[in-house]
């Protein structure tokens, strides 16, 4: 599997779904039963609860409900009624209070609530002058997503800003110097002198190291405070054993390595300082980051190598209760902090705040938040004893 495979699945994952479906089931009328059971129990529900915000020309969350193609089509939420499995409807869990909270101005009887519930088992009929489209168009939940959305800042192409043109002197060296300068003349402030060559060389070093330069190296470079002798102690730096151990932390940081689990016990990972290893090495291998996104999403789809596996490891380095009261809570908390990692890190965006809602800032949708979740809802949390038999098949190979 490809990088590039990889990305896709991600982002195809957490992209806008276009197009529309079509209710089958609207092709079978309602009886006159049925019809008899809207008009005398549900209609005025609807009227006394429900029309006055959601009907005619009003529509709060895009919804209203004085037909039946615009009841299926939906509001912001998607369809307000699930034909396929009438339990998980909207609609039903709003006047239930499971997630939304209609009408908001109380919640209504059980009684009433029942009323409801038979009705939508029922195929949610509608008397024939209030169907509507008898062939109601209408979106998945999760497609509203506007023109206006697709012009989020970060979704927009790279553009190349002209080079500012001001008068500095000779000092820029580089187009990026020349946006330094522009930005420091519009605050009235004028860069500092040159760094000395002990100065510079210090920051050289603990920016790609995290330690000081020798005492011979700082003799050797201020003798010698040429480019050349700059650009070969940078080499230098990038060849060392350092490099890695540096850079690698800052690798670690965003994707939350910890050597424990968190919780009340806190218990060891096994062997997850191999991932710390793997990073380092990584890095300092220069190893193209294509291929080091790919061996932590998914080295398991790769050819075999001890590493690809270890790189895997990057889905187990979150927080992890191993005696969790609610498992399937657990389970999911879990499959939370690896899409927020992913999407944080990878993707750039915090797709995981759309879990519970429509997200407020980014334009992503609450059901492609669980598309990406389904990416990853095949993993499972391995304990030690797995560990034991890893260890074993490396052994044997």
């Amino acid at each position: 599997m490809s990088s590039r495979t990889i990305f896709a699945i991600l982002v195809l994952s957490a992209a806008v779904v276009s197009g529309a479906e079509t209710d089958s089931s609207d092709a079978q009328a309602p009886n006159a039963e049925q019809v008899a059971f809207f008009n005398d129990s549900i209609l005025p529900i609807f009227k006394e609860h429900c029309f006055k915000c959601h009907a005619d020309d009003k529509s709060k969350g895009s919804l209203k409900l004085d037909s039946r193609s615009a009841l299926i089509s939906g509001g912001d939420s998607g369809s307000a009624i699930d034909l396929q499995q009438p339990e998980h409807s909207v609609l039903l869990e709003a006047v239930r209070y499971e997630s939304y909270e209609m009408p908001p101005s109380g919640k209504l009887s059980d009684e009433t609530i029942e009323q409801i519930a038979r009705w939508v088992a029922m195929g949610a009929p509608y008397p024939t002058d209030m169907i509507g489209d008898d062939t109601p168009v209408h979106e998945s939940p999760g497609t509203r997503v506007t023109e206006e959305d697709r012009k989020f800042w970060s979704f927009q192409p790279v553009v190349r800003p002209d080079i500012p043109t001001l008068d500095d002197g000779g000092w820029s060296q580089t187009a990026v110097d020349r946006f330094v300068w522009a930005r420091l003349a519009e605050q009235g402030l004028r860069p500092n002198g040159p760094a000395s060559p002990r100065d510079l060389l210090r920051r050289l070093s603990y920016d790609l190291t995290g330690l000081p330069p020798t005492a011979a190296m700082l003799r050797r470079f201020e003798a010698d405070p040429s480019e050349r002798s700059y650009l070969r102690i940078v080499d230098e730096f990038l060849a060392s054993p350092e490099y890695g151990e540096r850079w690698g932390r800052h690798w670690m940081d965003l994707v939350r390595y910890a050597e424990t689990n968190s919780y009340e016990r806190d218990d060891a990972k096994p062997e997850v300082w191999r991932y710390r290893d793997y990073v380092i090495d990584s890095l300092n291998a220069g190893k193209p980051f294509d291929r080091f996104t790919r061996e932590q999403l998914a080295g398991d789809e790769v050819p075999f190598a001890p590493e690809h596996l270890v790189a895997t490891g990057y889905h187990r380095l979150g927080i992890w209760d191993d005696e969790p009261a609610d498992r399937e809570q657990a389970l999911y908390d879990d499959l939370d902090d690896i899409v927020g990692t992913t999407s944080q890190v990878f993707l750039g965006l915090t797709v995981n705040c759309a879990r519970c809602h429509e997200h407020k800032i980014d334009p992503i949708p609450h059901a492609d938040y669980y598309r990406l979740l389904a990416f990853f809802s095949g993993l499972q949390r391995l304990g030690f004893a797995v560990v034991i038999r890893l260890r074993r098949i490396r052994c044997d190979r």
